[in-house]
């Protein structure tokens, strides 16, 4: 890979609460505040969003970040913002999220629609939704072809086209 370019990543499970602490992004309200974080970093750091779900406890994110920012780099900013203003409106001090996440390369377009499938249909199997697209803090609806169903989206996602037999 030459020195500008970028891989597309998955962050299947990016920061997950500490033990015995309530689950940060628990409520609407928190959720706006998570979105709202991710939206900003995305535009700050300049990295793409291609695919997000926020979850009670953890979110999902396919992620691409411009050479030479890392990808811890990309999930630390939106995690540390929300930590901050979630003790504002809580009252709270101290960590929310554990140290670690999991990520991979998303090395084709088969890999990456499946990250997609598995991001999207995480509310779902966690009984958080009955469909996909109900879904208030999920990219699913990003994709559809009513244009006021995606306005109505909390974050605008970065389409990515791969070009065809793209591998990593």
């Amino acid at each position: 890979m030459h020195r500008g370019a970028s891989r597309t990543r998955a962050a299947p499970q990016s920061p997950r609460p500490i033990r015995g602490l309530s689950r940060p992004l628990n409520g609407p309200a928190r959720r706006d505040v998570g979105a709202t974080r991710v939206l900003e970093a995305s535009r700050r750091l300049g990295f793409l969003l291609s695919g997000y779900v926020l979850m009670p406890d953890h979110w999902h994110a396919l992620i691409r970040a411009p050479y030479p920012l890392l990808l811890w780099q990309v999930l630390h900013g939106p995690t540390k913002i929300m930590t901050l203003r979630l003790h504002v409106r809580r009252g709270s001090r101290g960590p929310l999220w554990q140290h670690q996440y999991w990520d991979r390369f998303v090395r084709d377009e088969e890999e990456f629609n499946e990250r997609l499938e598995y991001v999207h249909l995480n509310p779902v199997k966690k009984g958080l939704v009955k469909r996909r697209e109900d879904g208030r803090w999920s990219s699913y609806n990003n994709f559809a072809l009513d244009k006021a169903t995606v306005a109505a989206r909390p974050i605008q996602i970065d389409y990515v086209r791969l070009p065809w037999g793209y591998r990593a």
